[in-house]
């Protein structure tokens, strides 16, 4: 009876341990495409707040999900227009997205799922 009872409370722990953890890799974000940029989303949060691209013509974004939630990029004007959707996405997993010219300027980025999961993009 007492190995039946610590294998329950064994099991448990193991099961509230898994739970907890939190998912993903703690690997570094891989590198940006030749003339693009990349970002990377992992615990409900993007790995930074602020992106540089280039202004005036296309590029790729290179956007990596490390966690098993649905996350997309995408980047609005000030005035709220939009000028790329990225897919959205459950992870772990990548994709490149092609992103078409935007103008010169500050612009925003965000997860349409996450709203909290955004930044700025700076296109120059």
């Amino acid at each position: 009876m007492r190995f039946r009872g610590a294998a329950s409370l064994l099991l448990t722990g193991s099961l509230l341990l898994g739970c907890n953890a939190s998912t993903g890799s703690a690997a570094p974000p891989p590198s940006a495409p030749v003339g693009g940029a990349v970002i990377t989303a992992q615990n409900t949060a993007f790995d930074r707040g602020q992106l540089a691209v280039p202004a005036g013509r296309p590029f790729q974004l290179l956007f990596e999900n490390r966690e098993g939630a649905p996350h997309n990029v995408t980047i609005y004007d000030d005035g709220g227009k939009t000028l790329f959707v990225g897919e959205t996405f459950g992870g772990p997993g990548s994709r490149t997205y092609e992103v078409p010219a935007i103008p010169a300027g500050t612009h925003k980025f965000r997860c349409d799922v996450h709203p909290q999961m955004s930044g700025i993009v700076t296109a120059g």
